[in-house]
């Protein structure tokens, strides 16, 4: 994993070092530049050594005949059968890096390359023989990459910090970015905060040729159940595939370990790990919170089953213990997360990815993606559960969740999960289409509770980057679709957002085995009925999984990775909350009514509404705007 930037359209080497060396935390091993002052071109790259520790690997890499010069970031993990492909069409390498593969498969098949590979990637590559420079990120936006157009040139960069040395370049809210952030926590889509940078999306390619820009989508994932294989069929065919994937993603020639929250993804990465290799120490890391303060934020607390886990596979548990104060950390998360998104897991996977290089280790592997793949979310069994009581009269079953959610309001609270999953689930059932439903079911925000904010009704009822996200949808069934829009947004826009900076803070690479090419494509061929039989979420997945975890562990209840956020924002955080949030601060900037946030306090704390998240997304969105608005991509200390 590493770090790239560079530009197109002008000659500027001292920029592009300034550019490269804000992206040193991605890459404390080296640092390459390369530029062409004829044509206008100039790559930069930050090198955390992986596969093939020398010399030979670093970049930007060129072909023998310096015809083609790449600056890549991310691990191909079929290079080894790509290798050979070109070996024996009489390419001879010069490294053992799978970035050398990458630079002569494409000098082969051209853009057809991308098709071919299976992995996570975000890279630039400059092609003198057709003029022309090339962006591309992988299927599922795993690696970030983002670009921007000024006075004619071209700028791409790994982080938006990067692109901030550029001279002139403006740092301009994005209004319709900043309503996206209320509705979901992150802006999804191609969109980013600041206007004109825009992130490229996943599995699509950038060209950049004589001046024009052209973006176009290279990857499509096809939904198309198949109805002949049985359910013990697709269960070895899941274990199967998924210990392939998760040996595969082994591959290393520096220490490696794995998140362990407890939960079945991460819990399931392990178990293949140690399948594949009964013999060898793995070390794991969880995130430890104090006695009690998950199981109130969630119904459950993570901790015993990762401590179940180790013991059943025989890992090295490593604890991260995770304290309220932990707050003070958010400048530096704001920073480096470049994007503003209110998930407080930015804090234990920072954490833990830092205690692990204290470790020695530059690699962890991550469930992340598995909720997605095999319909593990919350959302699924309401989309399923919805769709058993389309015979019911909706008015008198809308009318029902009404009273329950009321009464439940009423006597727990509105930040108590039973309350807050009785309203989603209503919303849910009020919708009138699929989008609308999977809307209901990912939004923190009501559009009334936005329209206070800022004082003025809504534009839009749907962001448009979901509209065409389920407009590109190809497949059959209504919880492959709501699966296919969390894949592109919530995953791509978000948890591997926060995956990847939060690590690469620490100069740690996370890999994903769920996102794996044969496992994404076989759990699409899967038909949703046994997918998700008798309402149980990954019914499929805790199948395979009998055999090497503890039942207990594999039918647990369902917990998110994160941390106890509405207790701390109502304690521990309450000063920060009410500094950042100030009236007059408010005021100043202009964005939000003061009143509205006031009376989001307000009903937080008397318990008649669940604004928690909110207002942490509030307080991240202030501390974001005085690190890339106020600042230039600047550490803030608040």
């Amino acid at each position: 994993m590493c770090g790239l930037t560079g530009y197109a359209g002008t000659h500027q080497p001292e920029l592009l070092q300034a550019m490269v060396r804000t992206l040193a935390h991605r890459g404390p091993d080296h640092e390459g530049m390369w530029t062409d002052e004829n044509a206008q071109v100039g790559l930069a790259h930050r090198r955390l050594s992986i596969i093939d520790l020398s010399a030979a690997a670093h970049q930007p890499m060129c072909t023998p005949d310096g015809s083609l010069v790449l600056a890549y970031n991310g691990e191909i993990y079929n290079f080894p059968e790509l290798r050979a492909s070109l070996e024996a069409g009489g390419v001879a390498f010069h490294s053992h890096s799978d970035t050398e593969v990458l630079l002569r498969l494409y000098e082969r098949d051209g853009l057809d390359a991308l098709a071919r590979l299976n992995g996570m990637f975000a890279f630039a590559l400059w092609d003198q023989r057709r003029n022309r420079l090339v962006l591309a990120r992988d299927h599922a936006g795993i690696k970030p990459l983002y670009y921007c157009q000024h006075a004619g040139v071209l700028y791409f960069a790994s982080e938006v910090k990067a692109l901030l040395h550029v001279p002139g370049l403006p740092r301009r809210l994005n209004p319709e970015a900043v309503v996206d952030y209320l509705t979901f926590l992150w802006v999804p889509g191609a969109d980013t905060m600041i206007e004109g940078i825009r992130k490229l999306e996943p599995g699509h390619h950038l060209v950049w040729e004589a001046g024009k820009l052209t973006v176009r989508r290279w990857f499509h994932m096809d939904y198309d159940p198949d109805p002949g294989p049985g359910e013990d069929e697709w269960i070895e065919a899941i274990r199967t595939t998924f210990t392939r994937a998760a040996t595969a993603q082994m591959i290393s020639d520096v220490p490696l370990g794995a998140f362990l929250s407890g939960g079945l993804d991460s819990s399931s990465i392990l178990a293949a790990m140690r399948s594949a290799f009964p013999d060898r120490e793995i070390r794991a890391y969880s995130a430890r919170f104090p006695p009690g303060e998950m199981a109130a934020e969630q119904g459950v607390d993570d901790q015993p089953f990762a401590e179940a886990v180790a013991r059943h596979l025989g890992l090295q548990l490593v604890s991260v213990d995770i304290r309220p104060d932990v707050i003070s950390l958010l400048p530096r998360m704001v920073y480096h997360l470049d994007e503003p998104d209110a998930d407080p897991a930015i804090f234990p996977s920072y954490l833990i990815a830092r205690q692990a290089r204290e470790d020695g280790l530059r690699v962890l592997l991550s469930g992340t993606g598995g909720d997605e793949v095999f319909f593990g979310y919350r959302s699924h069994a309401a989309i399923r559960r919805i769709e058993s009581m389309q015979h019911l009269p909706r008015p008198l079953l809308s009318g029902a969740l009404g009273i329950a959610a009321g009464l439940t309001r009423r006597f727990t609270g509105a930040s108590a999960p039973l309350a807050r999953r009785l309203a989603k689930f209503r919303r849910a059932m009020q919708a009138r289409s699929p989008l609308e439903r999977h809307l209901a079911l990912t939004d923190w925000s009501a559009p009334e509770v936005r329209e206070r904010l800022l004082g003025r009704p809504l534009r839009r009822a749907v962001p448009p980057c979901l509209l065409n996200y389920s407009a590109a949808f190809s497949g059959h069934g209504n919880l492959n679709h709501h699966s296919h829009l969390l894949t592109q947004t919530f995953l791509a826009a978000h948890n591997f957002l926060y995956t990847d900076k939060s690590s690469m803070a620490a100069s740690i690479e996370v890999r994903v085995p769920f996102m794996d090419l044969e496992v994404m494509r076989l759990a699409a061929r899967i038909p949703e009925r046994l997918m998700m039989r008798n309402n149980v979420t990954k019914y499929l997945l805790k199948r395979a999984m009998e055999p090497w975890l503890p039942r207990q562990v594999i039918y647990r209840p369902k917990a998110g990775f994160g941390a106890p956020l509405r207790k701390w924002i109502h304690g521990d955080m309450a000063g920060v909350v009410t500094e950042l949030l100030s009236p007059a601060r408010v005021r100043a900037r202009g964005l939000f009514d003061p009143q509205a946030i006031d009376q989001l306090r307000r009903e937080s704390v008397a318990g008649r509404a669940d604004h928690s998240y909110l207002l942490y997304a509030l307080v991240n969105l202030e501390v974001w705007q005085q690190t890339f608005v106020d600042r230039a991509g600047e550490l803030v200390v608040v």
